[in-house]
């Protein structure tokens, strides 16, 4: 059994969609750095809303990240284009992964 962690977070935009995409390229940098990260893909979903998910090496890592992002310079943009209230987070623990 893995202690790999999957973040998801779904969120709706609160400007130009381009926007968003081009600030979550612009903090990719710190999120490689954090301790425990292993991936992210940002996702459209049908009806608008943006998915964003990551990997992590565990439950720890990913806490850690979500508590330190706030105060992330690189991710001040970024979270300035979501809207707060339609967020939605989640964390599993990664049980087959091929």
């Amino acid at each position: 059994m893995s202690e790999a962690v999957l973040e998801s977070v779904e969120f709706r935009a609160t400007g130009e969609v381009e926007a968003l995409v081009m600030s979550a390229q612009a903090m990719e940098p710190w999120l490689r750095a954090q301790p425990g990260f292993r991936w992210r893909r940002l996702s459209r979903l049908e009806d608008g809303a943006f998915l964003d998910t990551i990997e992590w090496a565990d439950m720890a890592s990913a806490k850690a990240a979500a508590d330190h992002i706030g105060a992330a310079a690189p991710a001040a943009g970024f979270l300035a284009l979501i809207d707060g209230p339609s967020v939605v987070m989640r964390h599993a623990r990664i049980e087959v992964s091929q």
